[in-house]
């Protein structure tokens, strides 16, 4: 019996994160789970401010950074000889929309990495792992990005 049926990959496409959809990759395997992939695009648009009045300099950036992601995606399955995983390249909040797809596809396992970014819970209240292990049910994998 396998401890998990449905792992996902939480990727965050950098160059770092190979490893860790090679750890992800693997644990599916030895578990004989389905996975998925994930990818969230948090883009916060620039404006320029005049009064009251902002222009959005960039409206279409987020569509152009949700393609670029598809096509990091599909490479990576072809690296890593994947068989047609779930893919979801979304908008919004990382933790939110990570928090949705667990629910909605019943996620009992989530693999994701991490930079050890000194100080960012200062700013945005933790790292995504941080987060993650603090508002949802299931068991999670932070694999480390940083050399030793």
């Amino acid at each position: 019996m396998s401890l998990y049926k449905h792992i996902l990959l939480a990727a965050d496409l950098s160059d770092e994160s190979v490893a860790v959809s090679k750890k992800a990759a693997a644990l599916a395997k030895l578990h004989h789970a389905k996975l998925s992939i994930a990818h969230i695009v948090e883009y916060v648009p620039p404006f320029y401010g005049v009064g009251e009045i902002a222009i959005d300099i960039e409206l279409d950036m987020e569509k152009k950074l949700e393609q670029e992601a598809h096509k990091k995606i599909k490479k990576l399955i072809q690296e890593l000889s994947l068989e047609k995983p779930a893919v979801w390249v979304l908008s919004g909040d990382k933790h939110e929309e990570i928090a949705k797809l667990v629910e909605q596809h019943h996620i009992d396992l989530i693999v994701v990495g991490s930079h050890h970014q000194p100080y960012l819970h200062l700013f945005f209240g933790g790292s995504l792992p941080e987060i993650l292990l603090h508002h949802l049910l299931c068991d999670i994998i932070v694999v480390n990005l940083e050399p030793l």
